[in-house]
């Protein structure tokens, strides 16, 4: 049986010092198999989810493969046992709960796919030959770091028109999207301070900035089931509306920091009788991540033209 635990013993010491530290520069990373397909699934608590999602994987009918779920510290052994009912899919669990966005970074360092995907434990590629229509558009399409899936919601219809071309985009969502090894050496991983809503919108600018494109795959159809495990909308907003100021903070160059801050802040103000607003000060002026020493640890704004062209184009969904 395939369930292979992880262990620390096999990544290299400076490699296991930057995963420690949340390091964003990647100096080294494993070698990676050319057409090989990462499918890269991190899960908390959802294990009936996570079988669901795992028995539409597996079926996929892409030969050269790997599924890989994360296990974000899950207090008992559910999300274990189910992946020990599929043999081919391999086990990793994090040394403590680190969040969405640590554990797909945690997972992203140990895929050795050239094409990683990324699905949440509650989605999966509705077509089993979806893994094969993944390589062709990443063939057909080399400038693009990233492939936004056409993702169906519970109940509602598709992000993208199913007869529509392909377009650039200025971000992608996080639970049904493909990117090159590539884009990990040249943009980096996730910021994990981030934790969780939004995060992709920052590291999308890094990845344009390094020389990549975004693009929409609406033929590529990923199904969200959006289990309601987990799931607080008020909650939600209040870290994206945190999140999106953040980015700013850090990304916008120094003349367009006031444009960037305001937009942040008319977000927060668009969703105020959504959001929690408690939990949206306590992150924005709380000690978890305190906003100063993150501006300071990671402002490295993009150029004055990635960020207008990020602004022209216009994100869908």
């Amino acid at each position: 049986m395939l369930v292979k635990l992880d262990t620390q013993a096999t990544i290299p010491i400076a490699r296991r010092l930057q995963l420690e530290q949340g390091d964003l520069r990647i100096s080294a990373r494993a070698s990676y198999a050319l057409g090989r397909v990462s499918v890269l699934i991190p899960s908390y608590v959802r294990a009936e989810d996570l079988r669901t999602t795992l028995s539409h994987t597996v079926a996929q009918r892409y030969r050269d493969k790997e599924i890989i779920v994360v296990d974000d510290g899950t207090p008992d052994s559910t999300i274990l046992d189910t992946v020990k009912q599929f043999p081919s899919v391999t086990y990793l669990r994090t040394p403590a709960n680190l969040g969405l966005i640590g554990a797909r970074n945690y997972g992203a360092a140990r895929c050795t796919g050239e094409f990683i995907v990324n699905l949440d434990d509650d989605s999966w590629l509705e077509d089993d030959s979806g893994l094969d229509l993944i390589v062709s558009f990443m063939r057909e399409h080399p400038r693009t770091g990233v492939a936004a899936l056409n993702i169906r919601l519970l109940g509602e219809g598709y992000l993208w028109r199913l007869d529509s071309d392909s377009i650039r985009l200025r971000t992608y969502k996080g639970c049904g999207n493909v990117y090159r090894q590539e884009v990990i050496r040249s943009a980096g991983e996730y910021i994990r301070e981030f934790y969780r809503q939004g995060e992709e919108v920052e590291r999308s600018l890094r990845i344009m900035d390094a020389g990549f494109e975004i693009r929409s795959a609406p033929g590529i159809r990923v199904f969200h089931a959006q289990s309601p495990i987990n799931r607080n909308r008020a909650r939600h907003l209040a870290f994206e509306a945190v999140n999106y100021l953040r980015k700013e903070l850090i990304r916008a160059p120094f003349w367009l920091l006031p444009l960037g801050c305001v937009r942040a802040l008319r977000f927060a103000v668009r969703h105020r009788r959504e959001i929690d607003r408690k939990l949206y000060f306590s992150e924005l002026f709380g000690t978890r991540v305190p906003l100063l020493t993150f501006v300071l640890r990671y402002r490295a704004p993009v150029s004055t033209r990635t960020y207008f062209a990020a602004l022209a184009l216009g994100r869908q969904g």
